[in-house]
């Protein structure tokens, strides 16, 4: 049986950043309030996680790359909200976004949680925000906190191989 890695839900002794866009803000308020709630449970107190506010999606990716490269924290859950319009707007902002916070997540130091929604309706972001299809804030949270949890088995592991070898020399 090959031997699995994965990381687990407990957010005690970690720090979290919550990265969260104002546009849209009454759902992206209902994102917020779902990432704070599964930290909560899973073990995070309050002085363990910080809330950064930045006008728009498109604004994420640079505000959580600062906040990703200040080393003082273990995840960042970013959390906002684009509604399609009339015009190619919705589809420039959604693959900026998406790009800018998955080089962050392959490039950094720490966990990144992704709970940007992208609909085509204001019905169906409510619908993730908290309402019929759950809340992808939640979601956001326990993706970061689970990766958090796995980045630190790989780091301790690292380690001990570091030490092995260094003891055979």
């Amino acid at each position: 049986m090959p031997q699995i890695h994965q990381g687990n839900w407990t957010a005690q002794g970690k720090r979290f950043a919550i990265i969260v866009s104002r546009w849209n803000e009454f759902v992206a308020d209902k994102l917020l309030e779902g990432a704070v709630g599964a930290l909560g449970k899973t073990g995070a107190r309050d002085e363990d996680i910080e809330i950064y506010r930045c006008p728009g999606a498109f604004e994420l990716p640079g505000l959580a790359r600062r906040v990703a490269d200040s080393g003082r924290f273990d995840a960042i859950v970013c959390l906002g909200v684009v509604i399609r319009g009339a015009t190619p707007h919705f589809d420039v902002v959604v693959n900026q976004t998406t790009r800018g916070i998955a080089q962050i997540s392959a490039e950094a130091k720490l966990a990144v949680g992704f709970g940007v929604l992208t609909c085509d309706t204001i019905e169906q972001a409510i619908e993730r925000a908290g309402s019929k299809g759950g809340n992808r804030g939640a979601d956001a949270a326990m993706a970061a906190i689970e990766m958090a949890n796995l980045y630190d088995k790989l780091a301790g592991q690292a380690e001990a191989a570091s030490a092995q070898v260094r003891r055979r020399k």
